[in-house]
């Protein structure tokens, strides 16, 4: 696998990212259920949420390997902007999302390969801020708990729409609501896991972060996906 397809197949994680657009199956019709009162303040924090960005630390467990993969990196979430990550582990490389297209730009040998990801697939929006906004409308919530001890709050969720995750784990700081952890169990057995540290949420994020204008020397590859 090269460095390109894994960033790919973790940025369709990421997003925040799992949940968001993966598969691209049907739509499905369906009354949400009663919301948890955690639930709601929950969805409540995050549709005021303008921005967000974050240090992240990502596993990923695949049955039958010996060797986990791991990436270290930053994420710039801004309403009307798209999304960026910066990875510094285990290869510096930068990815935007931008107008349902992903660039992921390799600044050692000056390319750019974009890819259109199309538009909302499987009923998710790509966008990680718009799910936490409304997780009832795209999840079924199987358990809330909160450890007085460490202050966290977990939510266990079930995808409404059939797709790779199986089971979505999430942990919020009780306090103000910021994501502290993320895993997801999938169908195949692979558990993909997200640790967030310095979480800022509704803080000045530059413009240049999301720019998708790149000097005239590099090389721009559109892909297929």
């Amino acid at each position: 696998m090269n460095g390109n397809s894994m960033i790919m197949r973790f940025f369709i994680y990421f997003l925040i990212l799992p949940f968001l657009f993966s598969l691209g199956f049907a739509q499905t019709s369906y009354a949400a259920p009663p919301s948890n009162p955690i639930i709601k303040k929950i969805e409540s924090r995050y549709k005021n949420v303008h921005s967000m960005s974050a240090y992240f630390y990502q596993k990923e467990i695949i049955p039958g390997y010996s060797q986990n993969m791991v990436f270290k990196g930053y994420f710039y979430y801004k309403h009307g902007d798209g999304m960026t990550w910066f990875y510094e582990y285990p290869f510096h490389k930068k990815q935007i999302f931008k107008n349902n297209k992903l660039y992921i730009v390799n600044n050692q040998i000056k390319k750019v390969s974009v890819i259109n990801m199309g538009k909302k697939k499987g009923g998710f929006p790509p966008n990680v801020v718009e799910v936490l906004g409304n997780l009832t409308k795209y999840f079924k919530v199987e358990a809330v708990s909160a450890n007085s001890g460490s202050g966290t709050v977990t939510i266990e969720l079930k995808p409404l729409v059939i797709q790779r995750a199986k089971r979505i784990y999430i942990d919020f700081n009780g306090k103000n609501f910021k994501v502290e952890s993320l895993k997801i169990i999938t169908y195949q057995g692979q558990i993909i896991m997200f640790r967030y540290k310095d979480v800022k949420l509704n803080e000045y994020i530059k413009d240049s972060v999301f720019s998708i204008h790149f000097p005239l020397d590099y090389e721009i590859m559109k892909e297929n996906r």
